[in-house]
């Protein structure tokens, strides 16, 4: 039972804590559960007697080294411990913050650096508020549909860029990279900076889709949760993926379906060598030069033949 489920079946609306918290164990001396005012919490058992520190926005408060008297069980417990509160009001933020505290503190070593640490990407996180455009979502929608492809092949997930505009979508190793191109055109033409196809120093391949609207198709919301279960143990992936649930409606990325025999049908990966660009490199002085390609002529690579090579050039190979 993920830690959303738990979370659900132990506490509902209007059910605040008559001790200063009411918790349940999700991990060892891992708590999460709701204080007097009815607000999400996590807590963790500090151990430690230093002078307590508190800090607190809009959406998230933390407080490290507090006494406090939570109700587990059905019994009081008097203890010393770091908590993080979500005071959004918000139910799926709410499921957000208990997804990405447990992850983010299991990630770091437990002390109060660490805690602050994760209050401070928390924070940072729910003040970032952004619409995306239609254009980022259908660029969004073909990597995370190239993770759920790829995903038992390569694991590719690993690869995926920690943040987003990053040169290349997928960095196999330092000299291998992946680019995904998706259009819902029906003329295959991607818009690419010059530097993702100069290939001195890269071995850069590009996984073009074409895409068709349709309203039984596979949607963008379905992807994300996909893909959420594939990098449910990686803080920065789950930040990404989080971070499109938070800022974009729900409704808006379930609306947002292609289908799929289209998608399979029309997904071509292409070295970068053989796609029509200008071959020399950029000029002193000339900088973010970028144009459109048209790749409906050129010869695509069968995906295993790019597997092979990802597979061959990936990092745990080369540590082999």
């Amino acid at each position: 039972m993920d830690i959303v489920e738990t979370f659900q079946n132990h506490f509902g609306s209007g059910n605040a804590s008559t001790h200063d918290f009411t918790l349940v164990e999700y991990r060892p001396n891992f708590f999460i559960g709701i204080d007097k005012f009815d607000h999400v919490c996590v807590v963790k058992s500090s151990g430690l007697h230093r002078f307590p520190i508190k800090y607190k926005t809009q959406k998230i408060s933390i407080e490290c080294n507090m006494k406090v008297c939570y109700e587990l069980n059905g019994k009081p417990y008097d203890d010393t411990v770091h908590i993080i509160r979500c005071l959004s009001e918000v139910k799926r933020e709410k499921y957000i913050f208990l997804e990405l505290s447990m992850v983010l503190i299991q990630e770091g070593d437990k002390s109060e650096e660490a805690i602050i640490e994760t209050f401070n990407i928390l924070r940072t996180f729910f003040n970032d508020k952004k619409e995306l455009s239609d254009n980022e979502l259908i660029g969004l929608y073909a990597e995370l549909y190239t993770i759920c492809s790829f995903h038992e092949s390569l694991e590719i997930e690993k690869y995926w860029q920690s943040r987003d505009r990053m040169k290349f979508d997928f960095s196999i190793s330092e000299k291998v990279k992946l680019e995904v191109k998706a259009t819902v055109k029906n003329i295959r033409t991607h818009h690419f900076r010059h530097e993702q196809l100069m290939t001195e120093v890269y071995d850069i391949f590009v996984l073009s889709y074409l895409l068709r609207y349709d309203d039984e198709g596979l949607s963008l919301f379905e992807l994300l949760m996909s893909c959420k279960k594939i990098m449910a143990n990686d803080s920065r992936k789950l930040l990404r993926i989080n971070y499109v649930l938070k800022n974009v409606e729900e409704s808006r990325l379930k609306h947002l379906r292609f289908n799929r025999a289209y998608t399979e049908a029309n997904r071509h990966i292409y070295r970068a060598a053989d796609i029509p660009k200008f071959r020399e490199n950029t000029p002193r002085g000339v900088a973010n030069a970028e144009y459109d390609c048209v790749l409906d002529n050129v010869e695509f690579i069968e995906d295993d033949l790019f597997i092979d090579i990802a597979k061959s050039n990936s990092v745990g190979a080369q540590n082999v």
